[in-house]
């Protein structure tokens, strides 16, 4: 019996485990800190190793507090502070590329002392492992194996490539800029495309900076650059499949202050990072079904799965709630300022043809009591919930990232807070596929020689010209001929009739 491999790789996304831990990050201050009003934080992953079972990985958080200090001054201070986990899982194999999304989805004041502030983190990681994954099918060179092929779509994973990038945008202030406190920025994906050896990513770089004026008046401005970057990975066509992560370093944002007639012109610099991921879809011959006129057969199959992906999603919406503070809680008189904004996803699903992604959104609100003459802050959190029509199935599995933008508190009778901003929510969708394909073959025992000329069949209605031939160990070819004017598959319940001519 001759024969050949007929290998083929197919993708395989495998979600890895959510699990959070704990990391503490010390701040120091310029003088003695009295109180902190707002913590902001970002968590990154730096470098990744894959090996049998684990996935490890290092990164930074970078943490930016808002302070009073004991001379009533309000100032900031930023710190970078590295970290290390990993992903446990028997799944995990030595696969290509883990994506790995990291969340701070809790902070507390672990301690104050002098100049230094540490703040507790509680980070949150989930991701997904991308691999190629081998699948072992054979072809037959042999002329009396019978071999029915079929044409299959399989997707593959091309490769994936990262890029530095960054963004520059300004904003105008009436008044001139006293100081600059703080800023935030995240990226909103919007737009995925593939081209030849290259892909190129589109979406919004956007920056929220916080600062106090001449007339020691405190500001939040929002500034949106949109960019496209383009990133050569080889094997990539213009049919190619492109998902894309995209971060922003904290650490690594400038804001510039140029003095502009009777105001300031206030200019953000973002670096940022995009990784992208090329998957291609291609056709192939895969043997389906087989069998031998000569020898009984025996045959092992193999299942498999395929991670197919879709084109990424673009999900907005609006988030808006409110909060009653405590009695025990000075009353609020004026709002200053919000800062530490953020959102995290809690749960995603497809139901009837819709995403649904639910989440908590996430700021802090620093007022003014008049009363006692103090500044004072409270955190809100805002569960939201947006929705879109989508491709995917209910079983797809969803990588999301969000980001907040365009918030907006207003205060009513000193103790109800009302909340509202946007979700933007790039989903990237893959659905898992599964097939059977023929791995190996072996020859039995010989079937035994036909004693007799002539064969009726009784064929039923719908069956193919495969179907009888495989029930019979005989070739196709020698019914088609000897039964030129049945049409195949039957309409109807037929007899076919063989002649034998070694008998």
């Amino acid at each position: 019996m001759s024969y050949e491999n007929n290998n083929f790789k197919v993708v395989k996304k495998i979600a890895l485990p959510k699990s959070e831990f704990n990391q503490s990050c010390t701040v120091v201050a310029d003088g003695e800190i009295a109180k902190i009003f707002a913590v902001s934080h970002e968590a990154y992953c730096d470098n990744q190793e894959i090996t049998k079972g684990v996935v490890s990985f290092s990164g930074h958080v970078d943490v930016c507090v808002i302070y009073q200090l004991e001379t009533g001054e309000i100032g900031s201070a930023f710190s970078s502070c590295p970290f290390s986990s990993k992903f446990e899982d028997d799944q995990i194999s030595s696969g290509e590329r883990a994506v790995i999304n990291l969340n701070v989805i809790d902070h507390s004041i672990e301690s104050i002392s002098g100049n230094e502030a540490v703040i507790g983190l509680v980070i949150e990681q989930t991701g997904l492992l991308i691999e190629n994954v081998e699948i072992g099918n054979v072809n037959f060179n042999d002329e009396d194996i019978c071999v029915k092929e079929e044409e299959v779509s399989i997707i593959k994973y091309v490769g994936s490539a990262s890029a530095q990038a960054s963004e520059s945008g300004s904003y105008s202030s009436r008044d001139k800029v006293k100081k600059v406190l703080g800023s935030q920025a995240c990226i909103s994906i919007k737009a995925t495309e593939a081209g030849s050896n290259f892909v190129s990513v589109s979406g919004d770089v956007i920056t929220n900076v916080l600062f106090i004026d001449e007339n020691d008046k405190f500001n939040n401005v929002q500034i949106v650059d949109a960019f496209k970057e383009e990133i050569e990975i080889e094997g990539v066509t213009r049919e190619s499949l492109v998902e894309a992560v995209a971060n922003v370093n904290s650490s690594d944002i400038k804001i510039e202050v140029e003095d502009d007639g009777n105001g300031s012109k206030i200019i953000s610099t973002v670096p940022f990072e995009i990784v992208a991921f090329a998957f291609e879809e291609s056709q192939i011959s895969m043997v389906c079904d087989l069998y031998s006129t000569k020898y009984e057969m025996e045959v092992c199959s193999q299942t498999f799965n395929m991670s197919k992906t879709l084109n990424m999603e673009f999900v907005e919406g609006k988030v808006d709630g409110s909060l009653t503070i405590d009695e025990s809680q000075p009353r609020v008189d004026k709002i200053l300022f919000t800062f530490g904004s953020g959102a995290v996803v809690t749960n995603t699903s497809v139901v009837d043809g819709e995403i649904n992604i639910d989440g908590i959104a996430k700021t802090t609100v620093v007022y003014l009591n008049d009363e006692q003459n103090s500044f004072n802050s409270v955190e809100l959190e805002i569960p939201f919930s947006i929705s879109d029509k989508t491709k995917a199935s209910e079983n797809s599995l969803l990588l999301v990232s969000v980001a907040l933008t365009d918030v907006d508190v207003a205060v009513k009778k000193g103790r109800e807070l009302f909340f509202d901003g946007k979700i933007k929510a790039m989903v990237a969708i893959s659905d898992d596929e599964v097939s059977a394909v023929i791995s190996e073959a072996k020859e039995g025992e010989l079937l035994p020689q036909k004693d007799f000329a002539m064969q009726l069949v009784f064929a039923k209605q719908g069956d193919s010209i495969w179907d009888i031939a495989k029930a019979n160990k005989v070739k196709e070819s020698l019914i088609a001929n000897q039964n030129p004017n049945v049409v195949f598959p039957l309409e109807e319940n037929k007899d076919i009739i063989i002649f034998y001519q070694n008998v």
